[in-house]
């Protein structure tokens, strides 16, 4: 069973020849887990861009890093004893129309070191290197020792234990093209979760 849920990423645009003349931009950002995985978003639900550069302005770009307040932050809850794909699935642009696009970049990191809150699961996350859309991990890291058991199966009356990862998006807006009209420029970036199969 497929779950989506809808978080919302807010920008001001505002190209040169409109100077002052401040627009709203939402980016869709759909969540989707498989297998009794429950994703959940934190804080404002939102990459903000705003938080970095109030309007952004032909020729500037925007980014934002893992250690800013404007990072959307999602737990992702499962089983312990499985390992977890995520895939980000973003558009190299947000798009106006046909004919006016801002680049966009997406980039993300996780934590699996089984911190208590998303400050300190932060200062652990494992960042994804620029142009990869997916890892592979277990919800709970071990620290040392021999490698874990395979899981339990699934049967009458056990309950399998479950722990929090943390999934950190942010990137990069821009350059705004020196052409590109004010408006309500969108895309669609996805995350999909699933239990790996190894």
């Amino acid at each position: 069973m497929k779950r989506r849920i809808s978080i919302l990423f807010f920008l001001a645009v505002s190209s040169l020849l409109l100077t002052g003349k401040v627009m709203g931009q939402r980016v869709s950002f759909g969540l989707y887990a498989t297998e009794n995985i429950v994703l959940t978003p934190l804080g404002t639900g939102a990459l903000d861009f705003n938080t970095k550069q109030h309007i952004l302005l032909s020729g500037q770009t925007v980014t934002v890093n893992l250690a800013d307040d404007a990072t959307a932050i999602l737990t992702i809850t499962g089983r312990l004893d499985q390992e977890i794909t995520v895939t980000i699935d973003a558009p190299g642009t947000l798009d106006l129309n046909v004919s006016n696009s801002i680049p966009l970049s997406v980039k993300f990191a996780y934590s699996n070191t089984g911190a208590s809150t998303d400050v300190q699961a932060k200062l652990s996350a494992t960042e994804m290197a620029t142009g990869f859309t997916s890892a592979t991990f277990p919800i709970l890291r071990r620290a040392s020792g021999l490698p874990a058991p395979p899981p339990t199966p699934s049967h009458s009356g056990y309950v399998a234990p479950t722990g929090t990862a943390y999934i950190f998006l942010y990137g990069t807006l821009g350059a705004v093209p020196t052409n590109a009209a004010a408006g309500f420029y969108s895309g669609n970036i996805n995350v999909h979760v699933s239990y790996a199969k190894n």
